[in-house]
């Protein structure tokens, strides 16, 4: 069977940075600073993400591009996918951003700036298996630790949803809560609109949702309405392992049409 998992970074052809609400302005040479990570600059974060990054989330050749802003105190905040491959290895992207340490923001006349990066990752096939066994064993090794944390901790493991032997559940099933979420969403008034988001979230042991995330937005706002109309939702029925209700990871394709 044809393998095809290997990641390979394109740094510089698809990366790109803009001050926020300031993409036309000329900068004169020596008067901005750009954000630096680790002590270095983007190959330092293209290592950070290479060595957090499980391989074995992707499954097929492709693309995905990530946006994000590094604010004023080197946090990343909204960050979401712009193309993605499969649900998948988009939440494993995801993952890996918001677990990314602080940068040195970018400055402007001494003065820190926000700029807006998208960063993308490219998986070709055929490439070094060796890199593939690299992260599998990574993994591993970070499960385990986990694991060992976990057992200490009250918060408790997020299971995939195919990990558990009774899966989370939405009262009345998937198509009451199409008809929740289509109740309340508000559709941006645009002639035509339509498109598909993709959302993830943590079913929490009570049946509220956590964690909720946007893996792949449309625009004009919905991905804040998304994030809006989920925040709001009648608890589910909890996902359960060995009898007992335990946090599971859920993710959703959502059409939107006007």
């Amino acid at each position: 069977m044809k393998r095809i998992v290997i990641l390979l970074l394109l740094f510089f052809p698809l990366l790109a940075f803009s001050q926020i609400g300031g993409e036309d302005e000329v900068y004169l040479n020596g008067d901005r600073v750009e954000a630096q990570f680790n002590g270095g600059g983007i190959e330092k974060f293209s290592a950070f993400v290479h060595e957090q990054f499980n391989y074995s989330k992707v499954k097929k050749a492709g693309r995905m591009i990530a946006s994000f802003t590094i604010e004023t105190d080197g946090t990343l905040k909204n960050i979401k996918l712009v193309e993605m491959i499969d649900v998948d290895s988009g939440i494993e992207f995801i993952r890996v951003l918001n677990k990314c340490p602080r940068w040195i923001p970018a400055k402007r006349g001494g003065k820190p700036i926000s700029i807006e990066v998208k960063y993308p990752m490219v998986f070709n096939a055929g490439l070094r298996e060796s890199q593939v066994k690299e992260s599998k064993d990574r993994v591993a090794s970070s499960e385990g630790n986990q694991k060992e944390a976990d057992s200490n901790s009250s918060s408790g493991d997020v299971h995939p949803i195919d990990k558990v032997e009774a899966a989370p559940r939405y009262a009345g099933g998937l198509t009451s809560f199409y008809k929740y979420f289509s109740a309340n969403f508000r559709v941006p008034e645009v002639q035509g609109f339509k498109g598909k988001l993709i959302v993830s979230f943590i079913i929490e042991t009570d049946g509220s949702l956590s964690d909720i995330k946007v893996l792949k937005d449309l625009g004009y706002g919905t991905s804040e309405e998304a994030i809006r109309v989920l925040q709001s939702s009648p608890k589910w029925i909890p996902g359960k392992q060995n009898g007992k209700p335990v946090r599971v990871a859920y993710s959703l394709p959502i059409n939107i049409h006007s």
